[in-house]
């Protein structure tokens, strides 16, 4: 008899050699064994090629191994560049022993190996249409599966979730030192489950933890949320249970707690420095995401609707998925589509770029268009954007690795042809683009989930599920110009901003036609001045639109919006950086202290103050008259500050370490706090951030200027003038400089507001 269920998660069983299905049924969650899939692994060698070996010999050789269960000759594309089949072998082994096999088959001569890290589970969920959290009809034969069918649809983008049983946990650790150690004891554990907090605090460490265990059991959940898991907290906890004779078990499937300590990692990634631990706790049955993770993760943006919403996109692991960076999910889109179009997936990039000369370097790279505007205050703006300009660009236009053509003469007279402007290659469309496939959906499922929330249906969670989908966007352009990428191509990649560029220059030609002068552009957003009626906007748009085959909507109309001065240039305003107020009240700012992720709360606050009674004023002439209103706001927080009226936590500034501590070779903020913190026993690694106060900037001993967040005490004081200096700061950054004069008459330390 056929049971439905939702499929939680699936893991491999290496003492069966199968695979172990966990599916929630009738409020229970359970696993089962599921003998029924092989993953692959195809293998290219000479053997095939050279014709010494007739098929069944090639197959009889291989089929020696003990661990592979079957193989044929089969016929697939070794290259996404290739347009022709080639024979490959194909080989079937146990879940557990793939990795093992595929190392094992490099030894056949001239072979190359594909598939070989795409896991068994991934596999399993590909072949099968299968991923986490969809609703599932399943067969039983002996408590093990028999078939297993997806009942979900992975391209609606309107589905339910299960009901989940979830809790969240803290461990406090008694201890006389600033960053305890694997040897300090456990003091308590708080365990948050609907609601409701369950203290388990005992004289005993060992009666905690067996407390914690009795617990975790009796309330079963299928997710676990811990903050700094996979770091350091489950090892921890390994180890006190160790030391209490005692195995702690979070896996359903009743093995205890092992931690295998992983080498950490610092990296770059779009144009940050990025940390990873190393070690990723994964257990079986259960769900474990970590919310203090560093780096890009799905959970803490978007909860467990981002994680879902991944796991249709990557059909991978949840825990797997919660942990990539939104380049791997593009990855994983990208592996799926090569699995259906029957491409094998490389070891390694294949396709380095093409050598090129300085010329030509620098006709290509160029990115996207920006218009530079003119710092100032602008009345009546129209802000119109492009939605997901470069990923449409790259599904519209068939943009791909395979599909660069750079041929003087095409063999199909330009009849697929597009070509690029300023480029010397064209686009094919032909045969559809691995990448502009993999994208396809995820730029209609957005569409379709933001109509979703115009509707109101469940808005909430669509949001949040929209909002893992434009994180996926806004990476494929990246991606596809990532050096490891497997399916990336820098040529691809130019081409992406080439007609780009030929987008706006449209789309300008577009505004001035329509007597709209364009004030500022940047990528995929104008601004606009002139006729800015409702009905002028939208025909604007609509034109663009047509014109350029990517959708381009009104964002809102401002009273006034400001495009402030550089610090260094103020006769030249920077690109990222601006605000305004609506028509309808709504205040909009980017790139200034509010928006950055190093201002403290004060300084934000302080800004943010400051703007809010700028946006009073309905015009230009209203904005210059609150000048002076605002600058009273910004000294009134400066006058607290030297009150000694502010709250230390209110003055926290941030960092993130660029290098490892002892690499630093200058004394900046953030190599006097990683140092600080190094000698206090702290492990440190470039990527990770580091919080701390100013408390004698301008001190000649550079270990007195700051002091660490976890080193405050009782005497740490904070310099009134350092942080008086940021208000000031934050103040200047919303007035352009014409506005703003310096003057000799009075004291050096004010400003003179100019507002004629």
């Amino acid at each position: 008899m056929s049971k439905t269920g939702w499929l939680l998660d699936a893991n491999i069983d290496y003492e069966r050699e199968a695979l172990t299905l966990w599916i929630k049924h009738a409020g229970k969650t359970r696993g089962y064994t599921y003998r029924g899939f092989h993953p692959s692994i195809f293998v290219s060698t000479d053997m095939i090629r050279s014709g010494d070996w007739s098929d069944p010999q090639i197959i009889r050789s291989v089929l020696e191994h003990p661990k592979i269960v079957d193989s044929k000759i089969v016929k697939k594309f070794v290259s996404v560049y290739d347009d022709e089949k080639t024979p490959v072998l194909q080989i079937l082994t146990t879940p557990e022993a793939q990795r093992e096999v595929a190392a094992d088959l490099e030894i056949l001569p001239g072979a190359t190996v594909f598939h070989a890290d795409i896991d068994a589970v991934q596999q399993l969920f590909i072949e099968k249409n299968l991923f986490a959290f969809g609703n599932v009809e399943f067969d039983l034969q002996n408590d093990e599966i028999v078939r297993i069918e997806c009942l979900d649809d992975r391209d609606d983008p309107e589905y339910d979730l299960p009901e989940f049983e979830e809790i969240d946990f803290e461990v406090l650790i008694d201890t006389d030192q600033i960053f305890p150690s694997m040897e300090d004891r456990i003091h308590h554990i708080e365990v948050y489950h609907r609601d409701n907090t369950i203290r388990i605090d005992d004289e005993d460490e060992g009666e905690i933890l067996r407390e914690f265990q009795e617990t975790l059991d009796r309330i079963d959940p299928d997710v676990i949320i811990s903050r700094g898991g996979d770091e350091k907290l489950f090892k921890y906890l390994s180890i006190r249970a160790k030391a209490n004779g005692m195995d702690l078990i979070l896996s359903r499937d009743g093995k205890p707690l092992r931690v295998t300590q992983g080498a950490p990692q610092s990296f770059w990634q779009y144009n940050r420095i990025v940390y990873r631990s190393g070690t990723q706790v994964i257990l079986n049955g259960r769900i474990h995401i970590d919310r203090g993770k560093t780096g890009m993760h799905f959970y803490s943006p978007v909860g467990l609707e981002g994680v879902a919403e991944s796991c249709r996109l990557a059909l991978g692991r949840p825990q797997r998925v919660s942990r990539m960076t939104i380049g791997a999910v593009n990855a994983a889109v990208q592996y799926y589509n090569a699995f259906k179009m029957d491409i094998l997936i490389p070891p390694v990039k294949k396709n380095p770029e093409f050598l090129k000369s300085i010329n030509e370097l620098a006709a290509i790279d160029r990115g996207g268009l920006i218009l530079q505007p003119r710092p100032d205050i602008y009345e009546n703006i129209a802000e119109c954007d492009f939605s997901s300009m470069y990923p449409t660009l790259m599904v519209t236009r068939n943009i791909s690795p395979e599909t660069i053509c750079t041929r003087t003469d095409c063999p199909y007279n330009e009849e697929y042809c597009i070509p690029v402007p300023e480029l010397n290659f064209r686009l094919c469309t032909r045969k559809r683009g691995i990448v502009s496939k993999s994208l396809e959906m995820i730029v209609n499922r957005r569409t379709d989930l933001k109509r979703l929330i115009e509707e109101g249906n469940d808005a909430k969670k669509y949001e949040l599920i929209q909002n893992t989908l434009k994180g996926i966007l806004v990476s494929c352009f990246g991606y596809l110009g990532f050096k490891n990428a497997k399916f990336g191509r820098v040529e691809a990649h130019t081409a992406v901003t080439a007609l780009a560029r030929e987008v706006m220059l449209k789309t300008q030609d577009i505004g001035e036609a329509m007597g709209l002068e364009m004030i500022h552009g940047i990528v995929d957003s104008v601004w606009l001045k002139g006729d800015i009626s409702h009905e002028n906007v939208k025909e604007f748009c609509r034109r663009v639109t047509g014109e350029v085959n990517i959708s381009m909507s009104p964002k809102g109309v401002y009273k006034w919006m400001v495009i402030p001065s550089s610090r260094l240039h103020p006769s030249i305003a920077p690109l990222n950086r601006y605000y305004g107020v609506y028509r309808n009240g709504g205040i909009k700012t980017r790139g200034i202290e509010t928006r950055r992720r190093d201002t403290c709360l004060y300084v934000g606050d302080c800004q943010m103050t400051m703007i809010k009674i700028l946006a009073r004023a309905n015009d230009k002439a209203g904005f210059l008259e609150r000048i002076p209103d605002a600058y009273a706001v910004c000294q009134s927080y400066i006058d607290r500050l030297h009150d000694e009226d502010v709250d230390l936590r209110d003055l926290i500034l941030n960092n993130t370490l660029t290098r490892e501590p002892n690499e630093y070779r200058a004394t900046s903020r953030a190599a006097i706090v990683a140092r600080q913190l190094v000698k206090a026993g702290k492990e440190l690694h470039a990527g990770q951030k580091v919080r701390y106060v100013m408390t004698d900037a301008g001190s000649e001993n550079p270990i007195r200027r700051v002091c660490a967040l976890e080193l405050f005490d009782s005497s740490t004081r904070y310099d009134p003038e350092a942080y008086a200096e940021l208000c000031e700061r934050a103040f200047e950054n919303l007035i352009p400089a014409q506005y703003l004069t310096p003057s000799k008459d009075r004291d050096p330390d004010q400003l003179q507001l100019t507002t004629h």
